[in-house]
This record gives C-alpha cells, sequence and structure tokens, in this order.
C-alpha cells in the first residue's frame, strides 16, 4: 500500500456504502472501517487525514474523531503524529482469539442463568438471518453481511450476562470482527453454515439454562475457528468456521 491513500481515495465513498449515514464523523468512522477490513486500506498503510476526509466525503476533523476511535479499537495505531492501519501478526491475532474464548465462555456461563425470553428470541432471530444470507463463503459481501450478524450474536450473549464489569473487559477484545481479519489478512476461509450451527448449539445451551455447557461451547466455538499458523499443513484447514 503506498504511502499516499489519494489514488484511492477518488470515489470510494460509494463503494463503501455509506448512504444513510448522516453524521460526519460517523461517515468517516464507517468508511475507514469498512476499508480496513475488507483490504482496501493494508497494514502499516499511512492514515493521511486529507485523502480520507476526501474517500469518506467528509472533512479531517470527523477523519481526526474516527481515526481515535479506530485507535482505540485495535485497527489502527499512533506513532508520533501519524497514524497507521494497525498489522495483525499472526501471534497477535491468536492471542485475541484465546482471550475471547476465556472471556466469551465465561460469559456464556452468566447469560445461562440471566437471559431473558426475549433475549433468547433475538438469538433464534439471528441465526434464522445468517441462514438466509445469500452467495458463496469466500465473496466480500456475505462474509461481511455474516459479520454484522454475527456481532449482534455475540453481543447479545455479552448483554444477557447483566454484567457492567464483564461487558467492559470483553469490548476492546471483540471490536474487531475477526472473521474479518481471518478472511481478508490471513486468505482463510470463513464457513458460515457450520459457525451457524455451532450458534444453535449455544443457544441450546443458553435455553436449558445450562452453564457448564454453554461456556464449554461458547469456547469450542471461538477456538474451533481460529487461524492456522501460515504454512501449516492440516487436514482441519479446511474446516475452520468464523466466531
Amino acid at each position: 500500500m503506498p504511502d499516499d491513500l489519494s489514488p484511492l481515495a477518488e470515489g470510494l465513498g460509494e463503494s463503501l456504502s455509506l448512504d444513510g449515514i448522516e453524521r460526519p464523523a460517523d461517515r468517516a468512522y464507517t468508511g475507514i472501517r469498512r476499508a480496513i477490513l475488507s483490504g482496501i486500506l493494508k497494514g502499516g498503510a499511512h492514515l493521511g487525514e486529507e485523502a480520507l476526509a476526501r474517500m469518506t466525503g467528509t472533512s479531517r476533523t470527523p477523519v481526526r474523531e474516527a481515526l481515535r476511535r479506530l485507535v482505540g479499537e485495535g485497527l489502527a495505531r499512533d506513532e508520533g503524529r501519524s497514524r497507521f492501519v494497525a498489522e495483525f501478526p499472526f501471534e497477535e491475532v491468536a492471542v485475541i482469539f484465546d482471550i475471547r474464548a476465556r472471556l466469551e465462555g465465561y460469559a456464556a456461563r452468566l447469560a445461562a442463568e440471566r437471559i431473558t425470553a426475549a433475549e433468547l428470541d433475538r438469538l433464534a432471530g439471528l441465526i434464522e438471518e445468517i441462514d438466509r444470507l445469500s452467495g458463496p463463503d469466500g465473496t466480500s459481501t456475505r462474509i461481511q453481511d455474516f459479520a454484522k450478524l454475527n456481532t449482534a450474536f455475540h453481543a447479545t450473549v455479552l448483554s444477557a450476562t447483566r454484567s457492567p464489569q464483564m461487558q467492559s473487559l470483553s469490548a476492546q477484545a471483540t471490536a474487531i470482527p475477526l472473521e474479518l481479519i481471518k478472511q481478508f489478512v490471513w486468505s482463510q476461509p470463513v464457513n458460515v453454515e457450520r459457525s451457524n450451527r455451532q450458534h444453535r448449539d449455544i443457544l441450546d445451551a443458553l435455553a436449558a439454562r445450562n452453564g457448564n455447557w454453554a461456556e464449554n461451547i461458547m469456547s469450542a466455538h471461538i477456538l474451533s475457528t481460529k487461524p492456522v499458523r501460515p504454512g501449516a499443513n492440516t487436514t482441519q484447514d479446511t474446516q475452520e468456521t468464523s466466531t
């Protein structure tokens, strides 16, 4: 990725689907975030404010606010007075998966004790929406649509813990959609159908109010989706799914 983003800035607002997002800071944040997670902006790319303002159809002030949010999420990094797209070395991505497996496993245990009927219905509805996603697994649109619904599923489980501490501790780890990193940074396929079968198992455990089952199935769900180290040659490589 060249340091100057100007060649990419022209016309990208339309391709990033920013229609309907009125607040400039939200437009800038959404546009830059989508560009990072879709691979348009590669790891290490310099995030120049002027070029990003043109890319998102905003100005430099909302871009600065957006970049602060992205640094807080771990998708961008500060270096002096400049900001760059975060890079995701395999070891760090593996750590994020391990952290989420532990945190969300325990969250599922708590949720099994506290989840409401309305929240169970919400999870069931999200599973049905994922089932209705069309197109082959590898397409960018399908993966991004899945990422939104998948994030909502996991956020609903976290909310059902009724624990501000759990939600605070999990916020940064869950801010980065791991399925997009896996697909677009590590070029490892996301199996939407298998992931959603695991969602059904999680829902069954929560509906049964079985904390042990919920914790174990959630942890296994996340750990089963960790990217394979580049160069590894295992029969499980093609079985990987997304959280």
